[in-house]
């Protein structure tokens, strides 16, 4: 028995069957890669992470993962936590005349996300993610953290005028461990000796305490201040050494004997002026333990 050929509308047929199958396949496919990624950062560890506003003269609301979390955050404010999964997010900015989005990862316990300008204060901010140090202190210390995050060029540190950390750019940071107290310092163009670009003040630094500042703002308009952020910290329950030099980028004054110096940030905070060059320098004069100086992890903006 000879068989007869396929009409065009039996061709058609058969291909809209085959497309039809195709598309279902994909959709199938795709929910199956949609659910991997949400079982996927449903078992991922979770972190605390706060949202700082670091973009004076703005109100600033926020989404993350298309979830609104913040309704106009005020300059210097921090966020309560939120608890996030840790590993690649997406958020959102909206203040005004600008919005931007940008994809961030969390890869530690407790983070800080903060928009700031950068150096250049292009025409929007940008997105940085500090990590936060919460690893415990001997008796008696206390950890600070500095961060650049403001529209100046890389800058040095001074305590009682004295330049003890050099060359700190924008979104670079450092963390040190130091006895608490109150700490003088000011912010000043690198290699120079004119007016500073924020201070001299008073930073007071509470033992078993993560205390973090942001620089923010800009010195041209008035607008440069700081964020000052203070977690708690526990402690081993033995003293430390008076005196440990592990390392000393851009420390031009080593050896002071003010601590363990690490790369991490995060707290709670209120802005404060005076907060963001005492906590700059009281990283810097902390001088010394262990000391590194690093960059964040920016965001990457689409």
């Amino acid at each position: 028995m000879s068989l007869r050929p396929w009409s065009a509308r039996h061709r058609v047929r058969a291909g809209l069957a085959a497309l039809g199958l195709l598309t279902l396949v994909a959709a199938s496919t795709g929910t199956a890669f949609a659910d991997d990624s949400q079982q996927a950062r449903r078992s991922a560890p979770t972190a605390s992470v706060y949202l700082v506003q670091g973009v004076p003269q703005a109100n600033v609301s926020v989404w993350i993962d298309g979830q609104q979390v913040a309704n106009g955050l005020k300059p210097t404010e921090v966020s309560a936590p939120l608890s996030l999964s840790q590993g690649q997010h997406r958020a959102t900015f909206s203040g005004p005349g600008w919005r931007i989005s940008s994809s961030f990862s969390i890869d530690s316990p407790s983070a800080d996300v903060v928009l700031h300008w950068p150096a250049d204060k292009a025409k929007t901010p940008e997105v940085t993610v500090f990590a936060n140090d919460l690893h415990k202190l001997a008796v008696g210390k206390a950890r600070i953290t500095v961060a650049h995050t403001a529209v100046v060029p890389p800058s040095d540190v001074r305590v009682d005028g004295k330049v003890l950390f050099a060359n700190i750019a924008n979104a670079e940071f450092v963390t040190e461990t130091v006895p608490p107290g109150t700490y003088s310092v000011d912010i000043v163009p690198t290699g120079e000796n004119g007016d500073p670009f924020f201070g001299p003040v008073d930073l007071p630094v509470k033992p078993n305490v993560l205390t973090r500042v942001f620089a923010i703002g800009e010195p041209k308009d008035g607008t440069m201040t700081a964020v000052v952020q203070t977690l708690p910290l526990s402690s081993t329950g033995s003293p430390a050494p008076s005196l440990v030099d592990s390392g000393s980028a851009g420390l031009v004054a080593p050896g002071l004997g003010l601590g363990d110096a690490r790369v991490r940030s995060g707290l709670d905070g209120h802005g404060n002026a005076l907060a963001l060059g005492l906590t700059a320098a009281l990283a810097v004069l902390v001088g010394s333990l262990e000391r590194r100086r690093r960059v964040a992890t920016r965001g990457s903006e689409r």
